[in-house]
């Protein structure tokens, strides 16, 4: 009996130890995908790789998700870019994409309803919903074959949101942005 009370402590020891690393090594949880349905407004700003003129460069950016009855959801996000010309003057140029997410076959996944062929032009999206938010990508090869890699993460907490964003082509950093948004309206 006596041998047994002196492993009671250190069993006890040991099981909280388990339990604390298990608890540390727990996925985080994930966040579900009706925390990001609405329409959500803010700014970003933009760094440039590649551009002299325009190295750092202030967005309006827009961003609507509403849910779609196939268990997916479509993703309307516009970028009011100030990027080209006079740096001084810079000018204004709206740029909007509106994408459908169906689900893919593992969970928290998705895949764009419309198939394209990045050989001919076309953008290849897909997007999933893991502890670092949801996160949008997209593959396209551009006209000399080189390839393009965008990434949008989008994480929620409350009414705001955090963007960033990061372009690569042919494996070389090209831009990166990071914005906040605020929720505007829910759906």
């Amino acid at each position: 009996m006596r041998y047994f009370n002196r492993l009671a402590p250190i069993a006890a020891v040991a099981m909280f130890t388990l339990a604390m690393v298990t608890h540390a090594n727990a996925a985080p949880a994930l966040p579900d995908i009706k925390a990001y349905y609405g329409d959500w407004h803010g700014t970003a700003t933009a760094l440039s790789e590649t551009d002299e003129d325009f190295p750092s460069t202030k967005r309006d950016i827009a961003l609507t998700v509403t849910p779609t009855n196939l268990s997916g959801f479509t993703l309307s996000w516009s970028t009011l870019q100030r990027q080209k010309g006079d740096p001084k003057a810079p000018l204004e140029v709206l740029k909007s994409t509106t994408i459908e997410f169906v689900p893919a076959i593992q969970e928290n996944q998705w895949r764009a309803k419309a198939d394209a062929d990045p050989y001919t032009g076309g953008v290849i999206y897909w997007a999933r919903l893991d502890g670092h938010g949801l996160t949008v990508s997209s593959f396209t090869i551009s006209q000399d074959g080189k390839p393009e890699y965008q990434t949008y993460r989008r994480t929620v907490s409350g009414s705001a949101m955090k963007l960033e964003f990061t372009n690569v082509k042919d494996g070389k950093f090209v831009r990166t942005a990071k914005g906040s948004l605020t929720r505007a309206r829910s759906h």
